[in-house]
């Protein structure tokens, strides 16, 4: 099946422009949608435009978009992680979705990957509107996962770089920030494996992506739990 992809935005609260690639079978709708996002400090080109245009070569109208601050959607500072931001936003796509006359409204699921498959599952506890969610490797407990990250030893530098930012932040200076991966044990970095490298650091189409997150981002991650909305994702009225 041939899969028509076109650039799009969507308004966001704040002034906020979200860009996304919108995927469209070449076949009569409305169709079923799919909305897709990145995971953690990641870019929509980070291996996910394969799974999107597997799902719209079978029949799914797609939307994959940047959060804020990534990629090529607005927002600053560059590079900060704010997962309940990233929700709302979500929520905007949700509803483009829902407006477009190619989709089928009731017919709207939600796939995210890693960081953002913990979105998905609060989003499918939370939204209605969504009749399916897939969650891959998703973030379940952002504490446990950080503290299987960190070496014990590392601990006590990473909460003073926390304290550290909110400090600098009272006199306005810019949020701090951080490598979001590296080999170098003397320099701060959210994820240090070999395969978080070789994901992160994968050749890109663009250059919209840098090796740079903000520390707060890392501390908004360590505080993100949403397996505790589970129980709340089924069921969902049809």
């Amino acid at each position: 099946m041939v899969v028509e992809r076109t650039d799009v935005e969507l308004a966001a609260e704040g002034g906020v422009t979200l860009r996304a690639w919108l995927f469209q079978p070449d076949r009569p709708g409305p169709n079923p949608a799919i909305t897709m996002a990145h995971g953690f400090a990641g870019t929509k080109q980070h291996g996910i435009e394969p799974f999107a245009r597997a799902f719209a070569k079978a029949g799914f109208v797609v939307l994959l978009h940047h959060h804020r601050c990534f990629g090529a959607s607005d927002g600053t500072p560059r590079q900060d992680v704010d997962p309940w931001r990233q929700i709302a936003d979500w929520r905007r796509a949700i509803s483009f979705l829902e407006a477009h006359p190619a989709v089928d409204s009731d017919r709207i699921g939600l796939w995210g990957t890693s960081f953002a498959g913990g979105h998905a599952i609060v989003l499918g506890a939370t939204d209605r509107r969504l009749k399916c969610v897939v969650a891959q490797v998703p973030t379940i407990n952002g504490y446990e996962q950080a503290q299987r990250r960190t070496p014990p030893d590392d601990m006590a530098a990473v909460e003073e770089a926390f304290s550290a930012d909110e400090r600098a932040q009272l006199h306005s200076e810019p949020p701090r920030r951080q490598a979001i991966v590296s080999t170098d044990p003397t320099v701060p970095a959210a994820y240090r494996t070999a395969d978080a490298v070789g994901f992160y650091l994968q050749p890109l189409p663009d250059g919209t992506w840098e090796n740079s997150i903000t520390v707060r981002s890392t501390r908004a991650a360590r505080m993100y739990e949403p397996g505790t909305w589970i129980a709340r994702v089924s069921p969902t009225p049809c």
